[in-house]
């Protein structure tokens, strides 16, 4: 079930109902169990919410990138884990699937740049305490949860956006199922590294990533050797990449 917050530049924006847990989780372990004060709660909700603003800004990075190479996107959706822009399909073109791909993580580090302007101008401390006792440090955390998420999403995990440039980079030099196959194993190792980290510190969030990168990367490779197979069968080319 997904729950529509609006259409904004012709593409519906959807938040997943699971998303609707997080605060509820928040709300659980640090009130009910801690009894930490609602005050501090309330930023906590602000710093979400932003970070979500900010995530969702990403996947319109994508979406518009692919605009200008007349690829739809059909929906954004927002989810605990991330967002996701769903494209009606990936542009043929290795360097339009690069621009597309690594048009999210630069939405990122321009917000990071221009929170880095404001930290500069208005004298705040660069590196914060991540104390919660207010704002005062809001525009430095989040550049620095906006800089993280420009360097996480270009680790090498297929399908998510770091690996989609390396696809697109190999497909430049090798045929597009070789590229995948190449992404997809190295999103796959990445993966269960994601899977044994989060099991190893309890970062659970980590897990749920490790599996989605699972079988994402096995499901986009399958899709890859499909397109091969039924080109040969209709003795056609293969998608030119």
């Amino acid at each position: 079930m997904r729950i529509k917050l609006g259409r904004f530049a012709g593409i519906d924006v959807f938040v997943h109902w699971t998303y609707c847990l997080v605060p509820i989780y928040i709300i659980y372990r640090l009130k009910w169990e801690q009894g930490v004060p609602w005050s501090v709660i309330g930023v906590l909700m602000i710093m979400l919410v932003s970070m979500s603003i900010c995530v969702l800004f990403h996947e319109f990075g994508h979406a518009l990138m692919a605009r200008q190479f007349h690829v739809t996107t059909k929906d954004i959706i927002i989810t605990p884990i991330g967002g996701l822009a769903r494209l009606e399909r990936m542009s043929p073109s290795p360097f339009q699937e690069f621009m597309i791909s690594v048009a999210g993580p630069i939405v990122n580090l321009g917000i990071a740049v221009l929170l880095g302007v404001i930290v500069l101008t208005t004298g705040s401390d660069w590196i914060p305490e991540f104390k919660i006792d207010g704002l005062s440090q809001f525009p430095a955390i989040m550049m620095w949860i906006n800089f993280a998420l420009f360097l996480f999403n270009l680790i090498p995990a297929f399908p998510m956006d770091g690996g989609r440039i390396l696809r697109s980079a190999l497909a430049f030099v090798i045929p597009h199922r070789s590229a995948t196959i190449i992404a997809g194993v190295l999103g796959q190792s990445c993966a269960v590294a994601f899977s044994i980290y989060g099991i190893l510190s309890t970062h659970y969030v980590l897990i749920l990533v490790g599996v989605f990168v699972l079988f994402a990367a096995r499901f986009e490779m399958n899709q890859a050797r499909l397109l091969e197979e039924q080109s040969q069968v209709h003795n056609t080319p293969p998608p030119a990449y």
